[in-house]
């Protein structure tokens, strides 16, 4: 007998786990059936406001350069992103820089001093072997190595006098490429910031973008630009990045813009963490300015953030979007970011689902796909190895090897879907399934054949439907916490039975 499946969407407006189900425990207890006792929904969002921040604009190399000269100290007295020095190697690689130095009286000339030194005296290995030959201390013995080691080594020996230098990464001339930024104290203690490539022995004042900005493109750059007590930020993929939070609730707000030293502000446009987010955080909030989470879905939310549950995302934002939970690009079907700690999956719609839409989930569950779906190809979910159940409408097309390395005890279930809310006509107000207008309890008992019933009250958070068509809905109630919020849903399916 073909099971018909339908979910009731109790529209309980509270600030919970947006995920796409939920554990009914807790539900002996039920709240009043007067719906006057429930609080009524403030309309608070977690969403980061928009402020008067600019935006990073620009060519990269221009973007770069005004993050440098508003960065942290910290920033360019640090070393780069290699393999730590022991004591006994920097102090050999700084007793020689001071004999380059010596007798030099600004720091412009001692940077030049040992500019030239490495130039003249380290070779480009043409045959290149590990990422060891271009850690400095090799460099500076063996005096061969690829562009990274130039820019390793550079970055020691300039650290070794307390001259500022970062290391970046990213085109030059359209090949890979790695060289310097060099700032050097001027006659009123102001630093002056060149581009330095030691590789290709060429140096450009870093403001005089026409003679390099057509050659040089940073797109990373080592180290973190500013610090609070909270969060850390870099230059990553062109953009103003949050690597690091350091401390969060359980819910997370990403913020909009970053404030700099001289109190100037940039809009943050990217979230791809490099440490793992603190462990306390369930639920991720991303407003409109954030627009990427890492390159080629190789971002760090996937292996930094292994609490999470759920990801939303203002829906005024113009690139991603969320729904139920999971992050897309708008304008693709595979998502980006499926939380790690999410159970039950619920997929945007989507004709056909290819290959790999999801993969490598050690957590889910379950997945849903909407009807309307009409193909699941080979491999779309592969290596989950928890995943039990996938519900796909009657009609869809499922490949013979659309679920790939799944648990063993993995079944697909078809189903027909259809979702109920209930609203109050005279105000316009969404309340639980069974206390507006919808004479829901006559609709349903007109339903033949079995039924399932599913009681998913997040579907009526305010920022689960924006995620969904962007459209403010107007919730009735609120509710404190988790176990509220189901036992005021148990009611409700139970005054519509």
């Amino acid at each position: 007998m073909k099971k018909i499946y339908y979910i009731l969407s109790l529209a309980l407006a509270t600030g919970f786990m947006a995920s796409c189900s939920n554990d009914p425990n807790g539900t002996d207890e039920l709240l009043p059936n007067d719906q006057t006792e429930l609080p009524e929904f403030n309309g608070t969002r977690n969403f980061p406001e928009a402020d008067d921040a600019g935006k990073l604009s620009g060519t990269s190399s221009q973007k770069l350069r005004k993050l440098i000269i508003r960065a942290d100290e910290s920033f360019y007295t640090s070393f780069g992103n290699f393999q730590p020095l022991s004591n006994f190697q920097y102090q050999e690689i700084k007793e020689f820089a001071d004999e380059l130095v010596a007798g030099k009286e600004t720091e412009y000339d001692k940077y030049r001093a040992i500019f030239t030194w490495i130039t003249k005296n380290v070779k480009y290995n043409n045959e290149p072997g590990g990422p060891e030959d271009n850690e400095p201390y090799n460099v500076f013995i063996n005096k061969k190595c690829v562009c990274q080691g130039y820019a390793n080594l550079l970055n020691v020996m300039l650290i070794s006098q307390g001259i500022a230098v970062v290391n970046a990464n990213g085109w030059f001339q359209g090949f890979g490429h790695a060289w310097n930024y060099v700032g050097t104290k001027n006659d009123n203690g102001r630093l002056t910031w060149y581009l330095s490539d030691p590789t290709n022995n060429r140096e450009h004042n870093s403001a005089s973008f026409s003679e390099y900005g057509n050659e040089y493109f940073p797109l990373f750059a080592d180290g973190n630009i500013h610090e609070t007590e909270e969060f850390s930020f870099n230059y990553s993929n062109e953009m103003l990045n949050l690597t690091a939070v350091k401390t969060a609730g359980e819910v997370l707000v990403v913020p909009y813009s970053v404030t700099f030293v001289d109190g100037y502000k940039y809009q943050l446009d990217s979230f791809d963490p490099k440490t793992d987010l603190p462990s306390t955080v369930k639920e991720i909030y991303l407003g409109a300015n954030i627009v990427s989470l890492g390159s080629n879905n190789l971002h760090g939310l996937n292996e930094h953030a292994p609490n999470v549950e759920a990801a939303h995302v203002d829906p005024e934002n113009p690139e991603l979007m969320s729904y139920c939970g999971v992050v897309y690009h708008k304008y693709m079907i595979e998502p980006i970011y499926v939380p790690a700690a999410m159970k039950r999956v619920e997929l945007k719609l989507a004709e056909t689902y290819g290959k790999e839409t999801i993969k490598a989930h050690a957590n889910v569950e379950e997945i849903v796909f909407l009807k309307g779906t009409k193909k699941i190809e080979d491999w779309a979910v592969e290596k989950c190895p928890n995943l039990k159940v996938a519900y796909v409408p009657v009609d869809a097309e499922v490949s013979e090897n659309a679920f790939s390395e799944v648990h063993p005890d993995f079944q697909i279930i078809r189903e027909d879907q259809t979702g109920i809310k209930d609203v109050i006509a005279e105000t316009g107000q969404i309340v639980p399934a069974g206390y507006g207008d919808g004479l829901i309890d006559r609709l349903v008992s007109r339903i033949d054949g079995d039924k399932v019933l599913t009681v998913e009250p997040h579907l009526a958070i305010f920022r689960g439907f924006a995620e969904i068509d962007g459209t403010e809905m107007k919730n009735k109630f609120t509710f404190k916490d988790n176990n509220e919020a189901f036992d005021a849903a148990m009611t409700a399916i139970k005054s519509v039975l």
